[in-house]
């Protein structure tokens, strides 16, 4: 962190715009000189000294998705940023944030939305492995760095609200975060990195209806309302345990790899997470199954086939790993209510396990 005197300040920093009225701590667009006379522009950000030790930590912490960081100054008790102003290359306009782009250019296709997405979460992967969490994600936050194809590419802004993850369970002290993005949690207890996932399962939303997810739901892909829907779970606990993980399902509905865009093949558990070692187990465990359903045919024929292939294999991928997504069907309350959707994948898979026997037992009765 560089100390520098007011004057000091001035001397280096022609201000040209206030872009935060009204607030606290105020957010400027200044010009500067480069060694070779070029003037440039950049965005200056007032802060406590506590997110100024955020922002310095983004110092060294250089993403492709995230607007740089260049240096934090000190003048007097006062914390400035100094963060790079991002252009947005090949738009109309010369900078544009991911709302303003869906209200100009419309809700995006779905393959370019799930990559929108995955370039913030590759941008929040390393931030959240220093224990931070931003806390305020939302499209408004994000801008629009390059619009010159059809998938837009983006920088994540404004870390203004971002903190340390606490541990200690202490709710936080300071509400920060925007209604329709904000996860329930920060609003009475303390925000996770899982709080941050859940503000991207609603830019997904937003990017594919234009609407907050409060508002609109996007319905037209099952696959891609389960991914939203987990992100969105009100169960922290629930929700991808971390963005990577998220970036997984994210690539797989985006038909990353060729297995993905297998019919057969990418319903599967197994090859559904871009997980080598997944991927070896389910293959294990699939050509096992083959030659158990090969026995059971040659031992008790067409209706031992049956049997073992409905209640012993399809039936658990199901419920256990919801194959195919088709626990969509289970009505929307038990799904989002986590303690009625266990008990209702308990009461299953015993169903599973003890209907052979009673089919059984009922036809030597008959």
């Amino acid at each position: 962190m560089k100390t520098i005197t007011e004057q000091q300040f001035r001397d280096e920093f022609l201000i040209y715009k206030e872009l935060s009225k009204g607030k606290q701590y105020r957010t400027y667009t200044a010009m500067v000189e480069r060694s070779d006379s070029t003037p440039i522009t950049l965005v200056l950000k007032e802060m406590s000294e506590k997110r100024a030790a955020v922002y310095e930590s983004l110092t060294e912490m250089w993403n492709p998705y995230i607007a740089e960081t260049y240096e934090v100054i000190n003048i007097g008790e006062k914390y400035i940023a100094v963060t790079e102003y991002v252009c947005a290359e090949g738009c109309d306009k010369e900078t544009l944030t991911l709302s303003q782009y869906v209200k100009e250019y419309g809700t995006l296709p779905v393959k370019s939305a799930l990559f929108v997405c995955v370039q913030i979460c590759e941008g929040l992967e390393k931030f959240h492995n220093c224990g931070f969490v931003h806390r305020d994600l939302k499209p408004d936050n994000i801008m629009i760095s390059d619009c010159t194809s059809k998938i837009p590419k983006i920088k994540i802004i404004d870390f203004g609200g971002a903190k340390a993850v606490d541990n200690s369970h202490i709710a936080d002290t300071t509400v920060i975060g925007t209604l329709g993005y904000q996860a329930p949690e920060t609003i009475s207890t303390y925000a996770v990195n899982r709080s941050d996932i859940y503000s991207i399962g609603c830019i997904l939303n937003f990017l594919l209806t234009g609407q907050d997810l409060g508002i609109t739901k996007y319905k037209d892909n099952h696959y891609i309302v389960s991914i939203i829907e987990k992100a969105t779970n009100e169960d922290s606990s629930h929700r991808y345990a971390n963005v990577t993980e998220m970036i997984k399902a994210l690539r797989h509905e985006m038909g990353v790899r060729l297995i993905d865009r297998v019919p057969v093949l990418r319903i599967l558990p197994g090859f559904r997470t871009h997980t080598f070692w997944k991927e070896i187990i389910g293959a294990f465990s699939y050509i096992s199954m083959i030659y158990i359903l090969f026995l059971a045919f040659k031992m008790f024929g067409i209706y031992g086939l049956f049997e073992v292939l409905i209640f012993y294999f399809i039936s658990p991928l199901i419920i256990v790993f919801n194959m195919g997504n088709l626990l969509r069907f289970v009505p929307l309350g038990i799904r989002k209510d986590n303690r009625k959707f266990m008990i209702f994948r308990t009461v299953m898979i015993w169903f599973s396990i003890f209907a052979p026997i009673i089919v059984d037992s009922l036809r030597g009765v008959m």
